[in-house]
């Protein structure tokens, strides 16, 4: 699955309303849809976030190497809900 689609998909998951996390930024999913190219090949699981001893439900699309193995550069994002994403930072 290309990087577009898994965003799309996570879209309908959340219903629009979502925060991405990455090591870099953290910024609502609707953004990084209108800036992304969407041809990367990605993994997606489903699994936690955690900050603060609170833990939330994520989605955490991966990014794939050209041979398909997960890459180890910290090059994924997790995506969550508005609500726990505001859990998230009153833990901190």
């Amino acid at each position: 699955m290309n990087l577009r689609e898994a965003l799309e998909e996570v879209r309908e998951e959340y219903g629009g309303e979502a925060m991405v996390i990455t090591a870099r930024y953290e910024r609502p999913l609707e953004e990084v849809i209108g800036e992304v190219r969407g041809w990367e090949e990605v993994w997606v699981e489903w699994g936690e976030v955690s900050s603060g001893g609170v833990s939330v439900p994520a989605t955490h699309i991966l990014f794939l190497d050209e041979d398909g193995y997960m890459r180890r550069d910290g090059s994924g994002l997790a995506v969550v809900s508005v609500e726990d994403y505001r859990r998230l930072r009153a833990s901190c």
